[in-house]
């Protein structure tokens, strides 16, 4: 009878341990919380295949400099739609998709401590008929 007792606490004992030492590796990780003040969302565009003029739509929680950009799948420069400064709050920037050749893409928003990207499949065949 002692025995199961010694186990049973012993049992308890570890898991309490455990739960203890997750919580501690838990509050340790999250110490360096990323403060998303600090950067730019990009919204996906809303037609797809996308044709025409294209409204690429980002926001920014305070005054950014930042480079928009059309790149290849491989990541090579086709075109820079805006590279400034732009202030705290939502931005729309209109595109002429007809400048690229059918196909897929990605749109880029880089600023100084990100880099977030978007593909895109540009489809301009609708407008031609």
């Amino acid at each position: 009878m002692v025995k199961l007792l010694l186990s049973v606490f012993y049992v308890v004992f570890m898991v309490v341990l455990l739960i203890v030492l997750y919580k501690a590796l838990l509050k340790r990780l999250n110490r360096g919380n990323v403060n998303s003040d600090n950067f730019c969302e990009l919204t996906s565009v809303e037609i797809r295949p996308a044709s025409g003029i294209i409204d690429f739509c980002f926001s920014c929680k305070e005054r950014r400099l930042v480079d928009f950009e059309i790149v290849t799948l491989n990541f090579e420069l086709i075109t820079t739609i805006a590279s400034k400064e732009f202030e705290e709050g939502q931005h729309i920037l209109k595109f002429d998709s007809t400048q690229l050749e059918n196909g897929e893409y990605y749109y880029l928003l880089r600023t100084n401590n990100q880099r977030i990207f978007k593909k895109i499949t540009i489809d301009n065949e609708k407008l031609n008929n």
